[in-house]
């Protein structure tokens, strides 16, 4: 009789044949199907195990391992993971570095960041620190569009000059029929537009529809940001009263004389000169009938059927550098007239009064002038390396870095910007009277391994 032994030896052979039959098509095959299979397996296991348990040993008791001595390669930026504390190796000494800014300008590039545990930096000699003292600690991405936006201050918001780099909140475009009058450094003017105008005379605000009392205080700094235009007096034409001027329908005018045509299309005012009539806009008739200086003979009313026999000569040039029309008066009630430069123009805008500290820009070696802005902000993300905007076919004199805390950085060289991470060739042009109002801070420059303070 067989045993339970047997038995079971007999139905793996049968299924041992039923496996290779179906696997081989082969039952009578001396080698079971899937041994080498199993053995594969088996062998690749084991000799994986082996190779995690070498890399193991390597890395805890060698050395060997790989990013274990990472942090004393040349370069690297070392960081402490307890402490957050910044190092490199130099000459065999791990000194601090003062800031992201010095350790790209040190490396020429963005240097390798290694985390370390302290303890592994315990007995590693130090040295003094190195770097630019004062430099950035974070870096901008350069890549916003970043408007700048100048404001006066009033006694509600503290600030007698507010500059903001970004977006300014609330601020709204002035139209091209609003204006509003300033005074500064002694000097009346009227800020229309993306200019401001020398008022010259006194009778020129009542001219425009405007009171001179009324005129906003602004720091001679917001001046500056607005590009200057044209003065505003007594209209630079003819005004010789003894010369006779052109004959309309049998009446004699003088030269300097206004002549109104009512329905005329394109313009109905002109003003008689030596050889005909010159259009002018309805400001220049508001200045000539308000100024005491030009002719006092009554505007001549003619029919455009008259104007037609007439002789038109060319408007004047300069008189497009002024508002075509007497401008109203910008409603401030809780806002305050700002300059806006966005580009290559500037524009007039108006904005609630600035209101916060905003960056206080009191980092060591960031230096103040008289014309820095008393309240200074960066938006996050609105920082970028700047170019100071040269004068016609002169090149911009100088590249500087602008960062969220504020202040505007010197770079010394196209070589110092690639190490920032930045292109001297891509530096947007920024008016110098802007850049200005900024804060300065240490220049940046490619450095050894030096400490520069």
């Amino acid at each position: 009789m067989y045993t339970r032994r047997d038995q079971v030896d007999a139905y793996s052979f049968v299924t041992g044949r039923l496996a290779s039959a179906v696997l081989r098509a082969d039952p009578d095959g001396p080698e079971r199907p899937l041994r080498r299979t199993g053995i594969g397996l088996i062998v690749g296991i084991m000799i994986s195990l082996l190779v995690i348990a070498i890399i193991v040993v390597l890395h805890l008791f060698t050395g060997m391992g790989a990013g274990r001595n990472a942090w004393k390669q040349p370069g690297a930026l070392i960081v402490a993971e307890d402490s957050g504390s910044r190092y490199m190796m130099v000459d065999g000494l791990l000194r601090p570095v003062l800031n992201q800014a010095s350790a790209r300008l040190i490396t020429g590039k963005a240097p390798a960041v290694v985390t370390v545990k302290s303890p592994e930096l315990a007995d590693v000699p130090r040295g003094a620190p190195i770097g630019i003292l004062g430099a950035p600690d974070a870096l901008p991405s350069g890549s916003a569009d970043s408007p700048w936006t100048v404001c006066a201050g009033n006694a509600q918001s503290g600030f007698k000059l507010s500059v903001t780099v970004g977006a300014a909140t609330g601020a709204t475009e002035a139209t091209d029929r609003q204006a509003v009058l300033v005074t500064g450094d002694g000097q009346l003017y009227l800020a229309w537009q993306g200019t401001k105008l020398r008022i010259v005379a006194p009778w020129v605000p009542r001219a425009l529809g405007m009171d001179a009392s009324q005129a906003v205080p602004v720091d001679s700094s917001w001046l500056n940001a607005l590009p200057s235009g044209p003065d505003i007096g007594s209209p630079p034409l003819a005004r010789d009263e003894g010369k006779a001027g052109p004959t309309i329908s049998g009446t004699s005018t003088v030269v300097g004389q206004l002549v109104v045509v009512p329905e005329a299309v394109g313009g109905n005012s002109f003003v008689a000169q030596d050889g005909g009539l010159v259009p002018v806009t309805p400001t220049v008739a508001a200045l000539l009938n308000a100024d005491p200086a030009w002719s006092k003979k009554e505007a001549l009313r003619i029919a455009p059927s008259e104007l037609a026999t007439q002789a038109v000569l060319p408007a004047p040039v300069w008189q497009a550098a002024l508002p075509p029309q007497p401008p109203n008066a910008l409603d401030l009630t809780g806002r305050v007239p700002c300059v806006l430069w966005h580009g290559e123009s500037a524009r007039l805008v108006t904005a609630p009064p600035p209101r916060g500290n905003a960056q206080s820009n009191q980092a060591a070696g960031v230096v103040r002038d008289g014309r820095v802005a008393d309240r200074v902000e960066v938006v996050p993300g609105a920082g970028f390396l700047a170019r100071t905007r040269p004068a016609p076919n002169v090149p911009g004199a100088g590249i500087y870095l602008i960062t969220e805390s504020g202040a505007k950085f010197p770079v010394a060289s196209a070589d110092a910007a690639t190490a920032l991470g930045f292109s001297a060739d891509s530096a947007r042009l920024v008016p110098a009277e802007l850049l200005a109002l900024l804060p300065t801070g240490p220049v940046l420059e490619k450095m050894n391994s030096t400490p520069k303070e």
